[in-house]
């Protein structure tokens, strides 16, 4: 790579970074109200009985579904042994069927 461009894009880079990241200019938020004089002003809202049912109720279904996702997430029953002398066969079906071994 060429040392000449190299050095260019580092001072790009730096100039970029200058103008995004190092920019002295005081932002004006405006006057700030304390955290107690927010509170004092602030009148308490409790939440409506339609807005408590409908939170409970969405409440119990992602409780059901958590206890549901749980119950059958758990460890799983081994499969069933083939009968001895029964070799399953992987024949298309209408195939000869499943081949018996006398045993």
């Amino acid at each position: 790579m060429d040392p000449d461009l190299s050095r260019s894009q580092e001072q790009s880079i730096k100039a970029r970074k200058h103008q995004l990241y190092d920019a002295d200019i005081p932002v004006d938020t405006g006057p700030r109200r304390s955290f107690q004089e927010c509170l004092r002003t602030t009148p308490a809202d409790p939440l409506s009985t339609l807005v408590k049912a409908l939170l409970w109720t969405v409440g119990t279904i992602v409780i059901l579904l958590l206890i549901l996702a749980l119950a059958t997430s758990g460890p799983k029953s081994p499969k069933p042994k083939p009968v001895s002398g029964f070799v399953p066969s992987h024949e298309p079906p209408g195939s000869a069927g499943p081949i018996r071994v006398e045993v």
